[in-house]
């Protein structure tokens, strides 16, 4: 026997602790572990043994196979046995005894081994191919095997298994090592970004096209997770795509049920099962945790450089509707759709009339309505210039033969917000740096009156009726009118406080107190005005409360001047008891609405006399809290939310809104609905005070 090292020896003679000795395989060869044990003492000779076993690369090995049955081992006899080394024997067949080849126990456990092994795999091959069919029937899937598989070798990976979660290394940019060149790139680079790419050949410095061929993940939606389930996802589907998407100009109307929708886009089927949930009173339950989903979606959608168009049109459904993530969703999806240049599907339309690329136009229409929505009501720049060709030239468009009705509706409001983002960024040009009005904007105040005059007379009679809402396009066509003289007629009340109104803004303040009449008048006469008050975008619901309260603070300055205070207390208690009326779900604006709008009639007749800034902050405010207090909202706020521990007073969420107010607008202004000494108030677009 070979002499032992002195790390042997040492390890033999205790100056090792056990658990160094224990650990000997990592440390020591078996050929020295081997020879270290005829220095240990006997307790742990065992232990180096059992971890010999255990750490050797073939597992435990079997040092004695029993190659003779029992009956010949009683005997002490030599057992031949013919059929390779398996029973039955000679002796035992010659004298008809039993042949029994009793295994030793290291054969028991390795082929005991062998069997969970092949049972685990067979167990994981099923697993998988049960998700699978699980995926393809739209059903929720199986928890994850909570056995180890001993089939966790890479060679022998089921191809069912997708719930083995892969260990990605922590790589640096991926870059593009054979590149295609551009045509640019002969010549001098048209963008900076080029330059950095044609260097570094980093793939993430390159814009991507839309991904429109790609198919969704079905398992991964609310039906799929068992949050909502396939009867009511049908019935939210079909309360969208037969009476909300009319509201939206159609934008969704390529789809024709669940299935088609759940097939293209996680986003889109969230988005709207979520805004489905919203209108529908027979849903409150349901529009939590929809909501949750379609944020959950979006977030991990934030940093994927591919976007796919579906997932657009769910943020323009989002930003259309949700009033507490509009401003988000508007910004990240025009951001999105510039990278694509989704516009330049306008000339693609005109050449070739490609109703792919009408549907893309579509797309970017909705989101330039959703854009200069959102900078009417916070005040705030728009994102899409207004000179933009597409823009400026929907009148094109609609002489292309793909064009279809609804396009109609689409080019109508295209062609309104054209003129309110001038109207918004005259005063910005205008007005910003003093606190009234000068007398000679007169002129042009009358200019773009006659402008919305001229855009009724276009659209009021070219617009059709349907079976589906009504007159409601040709009669909102009168309701955007009227928002929009309100919106650019309230100018005039900036700066004036408590002085009364310039001789030359009399007939602009008379315009004002007419405009928001008759938004409330129509409101309260009209059926189909009353039946799209549950459909109508939330910028509208908006424009309705901002109408309310200019006429409740008008009676407070101006009583028997411009407005009589009994009339417009008892208009809008009327339409506070029509609001309630409204078949809509619990979280729906108009519920807030209501309430506030009640508390600002007792208010203003409470106290005529004070300053209407205060009142009627008081009056919104409720608007807020009253939801922020319901215990109910603020449940579903916290199932939204994660549960417990979520966002209190004066924080935000992702999407700018905190627990200020559920369904209200935040975005860090202030904590109530419409405040009027609000800064948003005291801009161009609202700015009366």
């Amino acid at each position: 026997m070979s002499k032992r090292s002195w790390s042997v020896a040492n390890a033999a003679q205790g100056l090792l602790d056990m658990n160094s000795v224990i650990g000997i395989g990592s440390r020591f060869s078996y050929k020295e572990a081997y020879q270290m044990r005829i220095g240990l003492p006997k307790c742990y000779k065992r232990y180096v043994h059992i971890h010999l076993q255990q750490d050797s690369p073939n597992g435990p090995q079997i040092s004695r196979k029993v190659k003779a049955c029992a009956a010949c081992r009683k005997q002490k006899i030599k057992c031949l046995m013919d059929n390779n080394g398996e029973p039955p024997c000679r002796r035992c067949i010659e004298r008809g005894l039993s042949c029994v080849l009793n295994k030793s126990l290291q054969t028991l456990i390795s082929e005991r081994s062998q069997w969970k092994d092949d049972m685990h795999r067979d167990i994981s091959n099923m697993h998988g191919a049960v998700q699978d069919i699980l995926k393809r029937l739209s059903m929720p899937a199986l928890q994850p095997l909570k056995a180890p598989s001993a089939a966790e070798d890479p060679q022998e990976t089921s191809p069912y298994d997708d719930t083995v979660v892969e260990k990605v290394e922590d790589v640096g940019p991926s870059c593009d090592n054979s590149p295609k060149l551009p045509p640019q790139t002969e010549s001098l680079q048209n963008v900076p970004i080029e330059s950095l790419y044609q260097i570094t050949r980093l793939r993430s410095l390159r814009a991507e096209n839309s991904g429109d061929e790609s198919k969704a993940d079905e398992g991964s939606d609310v039906v799929s997770k068992g949050i909502v389930s396939l009867e009511d996802a049908q019935r939210l589907t079909t309360l969208y795509l037969q009476r909300l998407d009319h509201y939206a100009y159609s934008i969704a109307n390529k789809f024709k049920d669940l299935q088609s929708i759940r097939r293209r886009s996680v986003a889109l089927t969230n988005a709207i099962l979520t805004v489905a949930a919203l209108h529908d009173p027979n849903s409150n339950q349901l529009f939590g945790p929809c909501c949750r989903e379609f944020k959950r979606v979006l977030a991990e959608s934030m940093f994927v450089r591919r976007i796919d168009r579906e997932d657009l049109r769910a943020m323009c459904i989002g930003s259309y509707w949700l009033s507490d993530m509009s401003y988000t969703l508007s910004g990240h999806a025009i951001r999105r759709a510039m990278g694509i240049n989704l516009s330049s599907n306008y000339y693609r339309v005109l050449n070739d009339g490609s109703e792919d690329a009408a549907d893309c136009l579509r797309l970017w229409y909705m989101l330039y309505i959703c854009d200069q929505h959102l900078s009417i009501l916070y005040g705030r720049p728009t994102t899409i210039r207004i000179d933009d060709p597409s823009l400026q030239g929907w009148e094109r468009y609609l002489e292309v033969r793909v064009a279809v009705e609804q396009d109609r509706r689409t080019a109508s409001q295209v062609a309104l917000m054209v003129v309110m983002g001038t109207i918004r960024e005259f005063f910005d040009r205008h007005s910003r740096d003093t606190q009234t009005l000068p007398q000679n904007l007169t002129e042009h105040i009358n200019s773009f009156d006659r402008q919305i005059d001229r855009w009724v007379e276009t659209w009021y009679q070219h617009l059709k009726r349907r079976d589906d809402i009504g007159d409601w396009p040709s009669k909102g066509v009168l309701l955007h009118s009227n928002l929009a003289r309100l919106h650019l007629h309230s100018h005039i009340f900036r700066g004036l406080s408590t002085a009364p109104i310039p001789p030359y803004f009399r007939p602009s303040a008379s315009s004002a107190v007419s405009a928001a009449n008759t938004i409330v008048e129509v409101l309260l006469s009209d059926p189909d005005m009353r039946s799209g008050l549950v459909g109508m975008p939330h910028y509208l619901h908006t424009m309705i409360a901002f109408a309310c309260g200019f006429l409740l603070q008008m009676t407070t300055r101006y009583d028997g001047d411009l407005v009589q205070r009994q009339h417009v207390h008892d208009l809008i208690n009327r339409l506070v008891a029509q609001l309630r009326q409204m078949p809509t779900g619990k979280f729906h604006l108009v519920r807030f609405m209501a309430e506030g709008l009640e508390k600002m009639v007792e208010a203003s007749m409470r106290t005529p006399t004070q300053p209407a800034a205060q009142l009627f902050n008081g009056g919104f405010q409720y608007m807020n809290e009253q939801h922020y207090r319901d215990p109910a909202a603020v449940a579903q706020m916290d199932m939204m939310g994660g549960g417990a521990g979520g966002t209190g007073a004066g924080q935000h969420n992702d999407y700018g809104g905190g627990n200020d107010g559920f369904m209200i607008p935040d975005f860090g202004l202030s904590n109530s609905f419409l405040p009027f000494e609000d800064p948003v108030f005291r801009t161009s677009d609202f700015g009366y005070l």
